[in-house]
């Protein structure tokens, strides 16, 4: 029998707090599809998968005899998989080399740039994987019959099969069939998370991505299939699912998804959280879906309301379209009512956004009430997305960085570095206006959505009509002319990594061994270089402050309520008195209501024992876990206390 390696490397996070990867699910989709078939079953052994990055030569030595080796491509382990390809090719040079997935280009090239990479499967996997094994055993399908298939030609040259999408959704499951079974029993020690595929495809064809690639269309897989494999995750204690839909809550059946996950959740504990993409028009359903996951503690960071970007120019230039900001700023109060939290998302370097309207439209978002959390992500170019397509990057003036793939929380040093193109100027967008908008994007998430002056900005928004983007461009102007270790140092190291990838020089994630010896993001970055000496920081800033007209003593009062509001470590036991009452204040102010705060005297005391202890635990839970206000003290009580009072709470 001849035998099959297959190859989906996943990141091991955790570094030495603790380990966790994804099971290889599109490789588990190709081994449970293909053994179905007896001829594959009598011709082929499948020996097992990599689904961590092992070291590339031992890997490539443990392989006996392959015949055949699958590798599953994404942004985050082509190098890798290079790597390990052209290993194996070296020790067997008949073993057949295979390579699909998401970062396969179209077309051969590929092949033309790889000598040891003999076959390319584009699109959807299963069908092309199956026929390919069976032709390589018996002759028949042949080659040049196997759609999604690209080869070489024994004769020279090359042969790209015509590609197809199907409407095909019966293929098992491999979860349910059993082939991740000597995973889980080999790895004991390790959180084991999983890929949650309900529907396949998506209607829209954004130029940034490639989930419309497969014809526009959505397929939904059987639910009896779905609603067996979420019983599995319960039953093998899988933490963390990633939904892979496009629009999670579309159709009406995801409800009831959604429901066997709580009915899952309470009766074995697991799965702890799931992050998916909701559906962009179906407010009614997602805002039921989100809610009641939100109250089971099953999301990870709340319903979704997405815009990519804000300026109209960009939309029709990416294919886009956003909700009214009516609709917006009713779905926030909705969503705020019923105690869901939500997110937005932005894109940074797309076509015809200017530094300007990038801030603007981060600015407005918080000026309708997503004080919470906006994730912006860097635009990077996808080989199957219309924005690959040169005619286009030509049309918008994009130009891209190759630069290395950093993945955060996981280790600072992996044998083998990925990489991928970043959009870091456009038309419109020159590279030093790239490089400030990340500065203003990790600057916005630090002070705003995880805490350290989100009340000061809203205070001044309201009472001194300080747009929020001004203030925050403002800070950075602070942290760049000050001579001060404490203010410059996080705008130092964020301009030298920024500019480091427009140069395509080696760049290395913000490390701290006070947080464990793993990787942060560079949004992390202020945020982790400032907490832990946050008092300090506060009295660089108060000039800043008190220039906008920000006079004493409400300026010493609301620092406090900002110092007071934010966990840090064995900060867990105390009381503050104030002569305002700030959080009735910041309550109505964050729903939108402005009414000046009111002068009476109040003590908020802090008393929870859930507090992490250590900065370790603390960096995990509110800079990586809970994101999304977790960094603000939930065991907060406020009670009034009487004239010239200072009576205990």
């Amino acid at each position: 029998m001849k035998n099959v390696y297959m190859v989906q490397a996943s990141t091991t996070y955790g570094g030495n707090i603790f380990k966790s990867a994804y099971l290889p699910y599109a490789a588990g989709l190709l081994v449970a599809y293909a053994w179905e078939d007896p001829v594959i079953r009598r011709e082929y052994r499948f020996r097992r998968f990599v689904f961590t990055k092992e070291n590339v030569a031992e890997a490539a030595a443990s392989f006996e005899e392959p015949a055949v080796v699958g590798f599953s491509n994404y942004i985050w382990n082509t190098e890798y998989n290079k790597a390990l390809a052209k290993e194996v090719k070296r020790l067997h040079p008949d073993c057949a080399i295979v390579f699909g997935g998401h970062n396969v280009p179209p077309g051969e090239a590929f092949l033309r740039d790889f000598d040891y990479i003999d076959y390319l499967i584009h699109l959807e996997g299963e069908e092309a994987f199956r026929s390919l094994l069976l032709s390589l055993a018996t002759g028949a399908p042949a080659l040049s019959g196997i759609k999604n298939l690209s080869f070489r030609a024994p004769e020279g040259g090359f042969v790209n099969n015509e590609t197809e999408v199907l409407d095909r959704t019966d293929y098992p499951s491999p979860y349910l069939s059993g082939v991740f079974d000597p995973i889980l029993r080999e790895h004991p020690d390790m959180q084991l998370d999983a890929i949650l595929e309900t529907s396949r495809g998506c209607p829209r064809n954004c130029a940034y991505c490639d989930w419309g690639c497969t014809d526009s269309f959505v397929k939904l897989f059987p639910m009896e299939r779905v609603l067996a494999e979420i019983e599995w995750f319960g039953k093998n204690h899988i933490a963390f699912l990633w939904g892979a839909d496009a629009n999670f809550g579309a159709v009406e059946r995801d409800e009831l998804i959604a429901d066997k996950l709580i009915e899952t959740r309470k009766k074995y504990g697991c799965p702890e959280r799931i992050r998916t993409n909701y559906a962009k028009n179906q407010y009614e359903r997602v805002f039921r879906i989100s809610s009641k996951l939100e109250s089971v503690g099953l999301t990870k960071e709340g319903a979704t309301l997405s815009f990519q970007s804000l300026n109209p120019k960009t939309l029709r230039a990416i294919g886009r379209y956003n909700m009214s900001f009516d609709t917006f700023r009713d779905l926030m109060r909705r969503y705020q009512s019923a105690g869901v939290t939500t997110y937005s998302e932005l894109i940074l370097g797309l076509p015809e956004e200017t530094y300007e309207s990038f801030c603007g439209g981060v600015g407005k978002l918080l000026e309708l009430g997503q004080h919470r959390l906006i994730n912006v992500y860097n635009c990077e170019i996808l080989p199957n997305s219309p924005m690959a397509e040169p005619t286009y990057r030509e049309k918008y003036g994009i130009r891209t960085a190759n630069v290395n793939f950093l993945i955060a929380h996981s280790s600072a040093n992996p044998e083998i570095t990925e990489r991928t193109n970043y959009v870091v100027a456009t038309n419109t967008m020159s590279p030093e206006e790239w490089v400030r908008a990340n500065i203003f994007t990790c600057f916005e998430k630090t002070f705003h959505h995880y805490g350290l002056l989100v009340f000061v900005a809203v205070y001044l928004y309201y009472e001194k009509q300080v747009p929020y983007e001004r203030f925050y461009n403002d800070l950075i102007s602070l942290s760049h002319e000050s001579g001060e270790h404490l203010l410059n140092n996080a705008y130092a190291f964020l301009t030298r990594f920024y500019n480091d990838v427009i140069a395509e020089n080696p760049i290395r994630l913000y490390t701290n061994d006070l947080y464990g010896k793993i990787t942060w993001d560079p949004e992390h970055t202020p945020f982790m270089d400032i907490i832990y000496r946050l008092e300090d920081y506060y009295r660089a800033v108060k000039p800043l402050v008190a220039a906008y007209g920000v006079e004493e003593p409400v300026l010493e009062e609301l620092f406090r309520y900002q110092l007071t509001m934010l966990k840090r470590p064995g900060k867990n036991h105390f009381k503050e008195t104030f002569s305002r009452d700030w959080p009735a204040y910041f309550e109505r102010a964050m729903s939108g209501e402005r009414t000046p705060p009111e002068k009476k005297k109040i003590a908020v005391a802090v008393e929870n024992e859930t507090h992490p202890e250590t900065w370790v635990d603390f960096a995990i839970e509110a800079a990586w876990f809970g994101k999304n206000g977790n960094s603000f003290n939930p065991g907060v009580t406020v009670r009034e206390l009487p004239e010239g009072g200072g009576a205990d709470v």
